[in-house]
């Protein structure tokens, strides 16, 4: 089966792909399709199967390019060839997290016609509260109108922001008030933010781009994406002090103010992360935040995109 996957919610995207993956029963060969070095024929090779043991394949392409924007057709021709046949027992998904498949592509049309298009909008914008309040049921999580109300207003109608913040609220023992939403929700997801820092970290391009271009449609302007990620990095400074100086994991959230999913992420990105990459990074962002706010000769998203395309040439 040919899948082609978009929509505005990245969580329901995940489950759908996590749903396909847990029913072929095979390991996912995964594809970034925004990498220089993708490989049509390599695709292609892996969607026909090269072991006579195998009962298929399942095979992934996160943000297919050619999607997207215009391919030399020539390029195209194994994949047209393919979907026009594909293999029975082999599952192929086209995925993007940022609903932008364009529909006027030769690409888009010819794939459409041997795929299923799935797009994930689930639930009536209009009715967000509603559907906060039966996501909060199916959590088994308890709020009072106030705290409903202030939830849905700090996740801004996002399901995937909604999701990440629930995974917080169902970390903590008390009753939940206002006043705790206002102290533990996010209204930008960490894990966002965390994955491109690591992105930088590791100099990796494609997540870098993906990941920037999504905290900048989440957040009001780049200078909030700034100071976002100023914001994490002086946290996380904090949880490697506490750490190198040989405090343990309770005594860390006591300290930090935070539960153990915020700690668990945090780790995550740490361990990837040294406190002199930490400062290094802070000082860079301070110098850009000085730039956008005293230079209007470009524009801020346009200053923060070089900044990361800079950082990442080094």
């Amino acid at each position: 089966m040919i899948y082609m996957i978009n929509g505005e919610e990245e969580c329901f995207i995940r489950d759908k792909i996590n749903e396909i993956i847990k029913n072929s029963g095979n390991d996912p060969i995964r594809f970034d399709g925004r990498d220089k070095v993708f490989s049509y024929d390599e695709l292609i090779e892996s969607c026909l199967g090269n072991s006579l043991f195998s009962s298929g394949s399942l095979v992934l392409v996160e943000e297919p390019d050619f999607l997207v924007r215009k391919v030399d057709d020539k390029k195209l021709e194994p994949v047209y060839n393919y979907v026009d046949n594909p293999v029975y027992e082999t599952d192929l998904i086209f995925y993007t997290y940022q609903n932008n498949f364009n529909n006027r592509l030769k690409a888009f049309k010819k794939i459409n016609e041997n795929a299923q298009l799935i797009t994930l909008n689930s639930y009536d914008y209009r009715n967000f509260n509603s559907y906060v309040r039966t996501r909060l049921n199916e959590e088994g999580l308890k709020l009072n109108n106030e705290a409903v109300t202030l939830l849905s207003n700090i996740c801004k109608r996002s399901a995937t922001l909604l999701n990440s913040n629930l995974e917080v609220l169902k970390l903590y023992p008390e009753t939940i008030t206002a006043q705790v939403i206002n102290r533990l929700c996010s209204a930008s997801d960490d894990n966002d933010s965390f994955e491109l820092i690591n992105a930088l970290t590791s100099k990796d391009i494609s997540k870098a781009i993906s990941s920037e271009r999504k905290l900048l449609n989440e957040n009001d302007s780049a200078l909030s994406v700034i100071g976002l990620l100023a914001s994490q990095l002086r946290y996380l400074y904090q949880i490697a002090y506490y750490v190198s100086s040989g405090k343990k994991k309770p005594e860390i959230m006591e300290l930090c103010n935070i539960n153990e999913y915020r700690y668990n992420k945090a780790m995550a990105t740490i361990n990837v992360l040294d406190k002199r990459q930490i400062i290094e990074l802070l000082y860079k962002l301070s110098d850009l935040d000085i730039k956008c706010k005293s230079d209007n000769s470009v524009s801020d998203s346009s200053r923060f995109e070089l900044f990361i395309l800079e950082l990442l040439k080094k």
